[in-house]
Order: C-alpha cells, then sequence, then structure tokens
C-alpha cells in the first residue's frame, strides 16, 4: 500500500515555498531594478556620446535643447516639437528624424530603445475622433535635455535671461559639472528641453516653469554630464517625488512643471549643475526682450541687417528667427 502525504504535510510544504517565495521575490525585483538602471546609464552614455559627437562634426556648435517644428532651426534641436498625442502619437519614428539618431543607431538604423528608460512602462492610448481608445503604444522617450545646453532654438526662458545658454562646447567652463539628458516622468515630458529655474522669486509664468525629473531608480533618477560621464541622484526632498503624484495628468502633456518648491535641496542641486550667471548681463540688458511663449531673445548686431523670409522684427529691431545654424552663434 503506497502512502501519501498528509494534509498537515501539504500544509507544511506549501508554506515553505510561501516563504522562499516572499524571500526571494524582493531580491528579484531589486535585480531587475538594478538591470534597468544600468541600462538607462548606458543609454544616457551613447545619448551624450552622441550629442558631442554632432558637436565635434558641425564646429563645435551645440544642438538646440528644444525647437517648435515650424522654426527654420528645428532640425538643429536634438528634439524638435513635442509629445503631443493628436499630432505626434509618440511614434518612434519621430526619434529617426533627431540630429543625433545616426550617430547613436545600430547599422540597421533602428536603435530607438536608447531614447527610453527600461523602467519607463508608460502606455499612450490613442483615440480616435469620438474619443474611444482605439490603440495602446508605449511611450518612446524619456530623456529630456537641460534647456541651458543648447536653449530653446538657441534662447532662454525670459526670466532666466542673466543666466547663460551653452551654443558650443568650449563655452562650458566645467563639462563635469553640467549636466545634459535627465530622465523625466511620463506625465510631464513634453518638449525636447528640462527646465531648471534659475531665477529667484515667485513664477511668473504658468507654463514654462520648474520641470519635474523623473524618479524611475529608487526615487532617483540618472543624469548625464557634458564630460560623458553619468550620475545617479536620488531625490531628497519629498517634495520632488510626491509632484510626480499629486500633480498627475493623464492623458494630456501640456502641463508644464510645477509650481517650485522652496528651499528645496533637490532644486539646488540642480541649479548648480544647470548653467552659470552671465558676468556682463548689465551691459548687454538693453539687447534683450520677450519673444513668445514666454521665452526670451537678444538683438545681434551681427543680423541687424540680415535679409531672410523669417525675418524678426520687435518694436522697430530686426534680428533672425533664432539662432541660424550656419551664422555665427
Amino acid at each position: 500500500m503506497r502512502k501519501g502525504f498528509t494534509l498537515i504535510e501539504l500544509l507544511v510544504v506549501i508554506v515553505i515555498i510561501a516563504l522562499l517565495a516572499a524571500l526571494l521575490l524582493p531580491a528579484i525585483g531589486q535585480a531587475k531594478s538594478v538591470s534597468q538602471k544600468a541600462t538607462c546609464i548606458s543609454n544616457q552614455k551613447q545619448l551624450q556620446m552622441a550629442h558631442t559627437m554632432f558637436s565635434d562634426d558641425h564646429g563645435d556648435k551645440i544642438l538646440y535643447s528644444s525647437a517648435w517644428k515650424y522654426e527654420r532651426c528645428a532640425p538643429y534641436a536634438w528634439m524638435s516639437g513635442s509629445l503631443n498625442l493628436s499630432q505626434y502619437g509618440n511614434r518612434a519614428r519621430w526619434l529617426k528624424q533627431s540630429p543625433i539618431f545616426n550617430y547613436v543607431g545600430s547599422t540597421t538604423k533602428n536603435n530607438t530603445g536608447v531614447f527610453k528608460c527600461p523602467a519607463d512602462k508608460d502606455m499612450v492610448r490613442i483615440k480616435d475622433r469620438k474619443g474611444f481608445v482605439k490603440e495602446l503604444v508605449p511611450r518612446h522617450r524619456s530623456y529630456s535635455i537641460n534647456i541651458h545646453v543648447g536653449g530653446w532654438s538657441g534662447w532662454p526662458v525670459d526670466r532666466d535671461r542673466e543666466w547663460k545658454i551653452y551654443h558650443k562646447q568650449q563655452e562650458i567652463e566645467n563639462p563635469s559639472k553640467i549636466f545634459t539628458f535627465i530622465e523625466m516622468p511620463f506625465e510631464f515630458i513634453n518638449a525636447g528641453c528640462f527646465r531648471v529655474v534659475m531665477n529667484e522669486g515667485p513664477p511668473t509664468h504658468k507654463v514654462y516653469d520648474m520641470d519635474v525629473p523623473g524618479n524611475y531608480h529608487v526615487d532617483g533618477t540618472a543624469l548625464a554630464f557634458v564630460d560623458g560621464h553619468v550620475e545617479t541622484k536620488r531625490w531628497l526632498d519629498q517634495r520632488t517625488i510626491d509632484a510626480q503624484v499629486k500633480y498627475h495628468i493623464d492623458g494630456s502633456n501640456f502641463k508644464y512643471g510645477i509650481r517650485r518648491a522652496y528651499g528645496s535641496n533637490d532644486v539646488k542641486w540642480l541649479k548648480d549643475r544647470s548653467t552659470t550667471k552671465i558676468k556682463n548681463f548689465k551691459a548687454e540688458k538693453w539687447r534683450w526682450f520677450g519673444w513668445v511663449h514666454g521665452l526670451a531673445r537678444q538683438m545681434r548686431p551681427q543680423n541687424a541687417s540680415v535679409q531672410a523670409y523669417d525675418i524678426y522684427k520687435h518694436h522697430g529691431r530686426t534680428d533672425s528667427w533664432g539662432w541660424y545654424f550656419n551664422h555665427e552663434w
């Protein structure tokens, strides 16, 4: 006669298996998190290398951090346009229009995964005209670039005029202290740039305010720097972490940032690594004026007589649109 397991023995085995699973699952989850962070760091290293290689091939000029697609200089933004669901659908094909794509692409020119953190699992709902979801697609980009490295079409946000926008690699005094690429949470990523508010005082615009950094890696993010190294930064201020939940935006990409967290160590950390102040700003102050969408631009004497179809005139002053890529920056 064969002897089987008793009910108590079976329950003991089940309990042991459950205990082992409870012990192993956190370790498995941690290993997965470490793997995702390592891949994210590798992605940003590749992006930063591509960004630098492009400058090497183009007279040391730095790509714009953002530009609208209708701007003449849009082809020279690392990422133009925005993650507008209705117009661009978050399709990965838009990544292939980036000037740096050929610098990171494989031999098959299909290396789009480098633009996204593997911990970013967001799925975008593409709706039809009646508002029904017709398709779910993965968001194709997790990274934005420091607005002060290249600028929006070469320019800063209006209230940050006293801070440098770097147009050439040689202008960056300390490449190991200025960050370039940074992760952003899916609720807030939109245009190609990440803005750190440099000016002091209360916010003056509801748009282009302080952007929200990602927290895909244990309440922290990975950042690439101009010199090519990548750091991981864990956020210390709970407001930085809560911003990604408290201000959750479901299905819209056009609410910019959060109101600034005064006294935040995280904001200070980012500000210290974003740009440096213009020393002779007062002497040049008269040349600055407000542009569009809360941005600012500067009159450049060398372009005062430029004749072009996209010439820009403001109160009798004339200048070219953006920074012409083929002109002196």
